[in-house]
């Protein structure tokens, strides 16, 4: 509770998560009211459903990391403007359109959709000293779970009682004021836009500026207070950041794959839910069981956000997979809930924990940049895992469906974790072979 409190008592951090939740509203409501357009008012199959909401998503997985580039490069402003524009065009003319100009105008509105998963942990990030950011991520990941909790339930009932053409509208309109109010509330996303300047004594700015003139190409840097996070960073105006070159290493694939195998389970849990109550004859135990799901994540990740020591996304990601095989061995709605109680208490857990390694192995002017892979990753899994294993609980049974993706994340989990240790022990074989030479 602590950690939490500090948190909040940092100023300007409850303000962003607040709107945070507040712009994540429309986009939980997106894919299935695309989905419920498709079949209710195009009168479309699932299937031809599925393919709309695929559009959408690869045109958001495509644009996620260039649209962070250009919020490290030009701001929140410039990065902001063209998504407060398309994006609710798109979803306007999306409410007129044919399904076959919906599919293109659905990857139009992906392309542009506003970055707000990259703005929040960017400005986080800023906000937030190391020590803090994990409880700082587990609240943004606790927020955006009561959204995703209420969104699709509320997008259902305005579907089927205005249309989904009104629809479509209201939330286009949604989008624009969220971008309007990034626009006005303007949160940081640089360490410079929460320092004040520093003059400097006479005699070091003397100093300084005789250094500047006697080498051509002197910039000045400024130095990190916590070199760690890259919270206050080293920043040499002439070096060119990249945030691939820190993901291409091993511990950031190694995050990287955590967010998407973990996106896939959940995927696949979800869909397996659905598959196993319909078997059973009791749909309308979804929603109540969705929500024990979403309950079990916020105790998870509230649990995780105030813990002291940190855990690694390839821990998580194991946790994950363990705690979700018990959901394809029952079948007696009481025990389905403990059971999905016990897989969601991973579920906000492995966003926060992967959200928080790949923000510490990239410098602050390429963050935005690392979050909107992390987006991308997030938004590759479940686009793999819902045609893969929704196939899979077709032919072979919902339990499958659950079994295979959370032995998968054990699988990948496992192999992880012994490639880092077989790593690390070979290091500390040549560290002290150089050690043993020295001396």
């Amino acid at each position: 509770m602590d950690a939490y409190r500090r948190v909040l008592s940092i100023p300007g951090t409850a303000a962003v998560l607040l709107l945070g939740l507040l712009a994540r509203i429309p986009f939980s409501t997106l894919g299935l009211l695309l989905t419920l357009h498709t079949v209710l008012t195009l009168e479309r199959s699932y299937f031809e459903a599925g393919l709309i909401v695929a559009a959408s998503t690869i045109g958001t997985t495509v644009s996620s990391p260039w649209r962070g580039r250009l919020l490290d490069r030009y701001g929140l402003r410039r990065a902001v403007i063209p998504s407060i524009v398309i994006q609710p065009l798109a979803l306007i003319a999306a409410s007129l359109a044919t399904y076959e100009a919906l599919v293109l105008i659905a990857f139009v509105g992906g392309m542009f959709s506003l970055p707000v998963w990259a703005i929040v942990r960017t400005s986080l990030s800023v906000l937030v000293p190391a020590s803090l950011r994990r409880s700082a991520f587990a609240l943004d990941s606790m927020t955006t779970e009561l959204v995703f909790m209420a969104g699709p339930a509320a997008i259902t009932i305005a579907a089927l009682a205005i249309t989904t053409q009104v629809c479509l509208v209201i939330v286009a309109a949604l989008i624009a004021l969220a971008g309007i109010g990034l626009l006005i509330a303007d949160p940081p996303t640089r360490s410079d836009q929460v320092m004040l300047p520093t003059k400097l004594p006479p005699a070091l700015a003397a100093s300084e500026g005789a250094a500047a003139a006697q080498k051509e190409g002197y910039a000045e840097q400024r130095v990190a207070e916590d070199l760690t996070t890259g919270q206050i960073p080293v920043v040499d105006p002439q070096a060119s950041a990249s945030a691939r070159a820190a993901l291409l290493s091993l511990g950031g694939m190694a995050a990287l794959i955590a967010t998407a195998v973990g996106s896939t389970t959940i995927t696949a849990t979800d869909l397996s839910l659905v598959a196993i109550l319909e078997r059973a004859g009791s749909t309308g135990l979804i929603a109540p069981i969705m929500t024990v799901w979403c309950a079990g994540s916020l105790v998870g990740g509230f649990a995780y956000g105030a813990a002291r020591r940190t855990i690694g996304p390839l821990w998580v990601l194991l946790a994950l997979g363990l705690l979700s095989i018990p959901v394809g061995f029952v079948h007696n709605p009481w025990l389905l809930g403990v059971a999905v109680f016990g897989a969601g208490l991973a579920l906000a857990p492995i966003i926060t924990a992967t959200s928080e390694s790949i923000s510490r192995r990239v410098s602050e002017e390429v963050r935005g940049e690392a979050m909107g892979w992390h987006g991308s990753a997030m938004t590759i899994g479940a686009a793999v895992g819902s045609p893969l294993f929704g196939a899979v609980i077709d032919g072979l049974g919902p339990a499958w469906g659950v079994g295979t993706a959370a032995l998968l994340a054990t699988g990948v989990a496992a192999a992880g974790l012994i490639a880092t240790g077989i790593r690390r022990a070979h290091r500390r074989r040549v560290l002290q072979g150089r050690f043993g030479e020295v001396a």
